[in-house]
């Protein structure tokens, strides 16, 4: 029993290997090959196959069962960059009210300030999403620590495109702490 190159019907198709066989469902008579009726490698254009098979008659001549078809996939409205720009200002404003008002008046203490710190974020997150800046990816980072004469450096890296990517960033200090807060907008296609 032989296999139809495009449906690969078994039922139906008979022959022996190297000689044509007839599927039953098409009724095309279709040239067995390989043995033990291995399937036929699929022939594709430059990028794009469906899943469709040239197929060969008996006499080697191309079949006229199921024709060769070259698909181009469909592509997307591609917009050359963000239609809103990611706002760099409004967001520093949300950083620096959200900021100012959960650590104004507080006092370092390591327990109490890490939770600020995640509730600083959500906070943040919360209010950079209700702007509504489309198909962009938002990342908030929040730090705090305690002021008390030491040195830090923080410092972020990541690979973005630098015309529709940005960044917004606002430092806040009392008498016992600071905070560092940045927020990110990756555009998203």
């Amino acid at each position: 029993m032989g296999t139809c190159g495009d449906c690969r019907d078994t039922q139906g198709a008979v022959g022996t290997p190297g000689t044509a066989g007839i599927c039953g469902s098409h009724g095309d008579t279709q040239g067995t090959v390989g043995t033990p009726w291995e399937p036929r490698a699929p022939v594709r254009a430059v990028g794009t196959h469906r899943d469709r098979w040239k197929t060969w008659g008996a006499g080697g001549a191309a079949g006229t069962h199921s024709p060769l078809r070259f698909f181009l996939p469909k592509l997307g409205l591609c917009l050359a960059g963000p239609a809103r720009r990611f706002p760099v200002a409004a967001v520093e404003e949300i950083l620096r009210d959200v900021l100012g008002s959960a650590l104004r008046e507080r006092r370092y203490e390591p327990g109490p300030c890490r939770e600020a710190a995640k509730d600083i974020a959500e906070v943040v997150k919360a209010r950079v999403k209700a702007l509504a800046v489309p198909r962009y990816k938002i990342v908030v980072v929040a730090h705090v620590g305690q002021l008390g004469g030491q040195s830090l450096q923080i410092s972020s890296r990541c690979l973005w495109d630098p015309e529709s990517d940005t960044f917004s960033s606002y430092v806040f200090k009392n008498t016992s702490l600071f905070a560092v807060a940045n927020v990110y907008g990756v555009y998203f296609e």
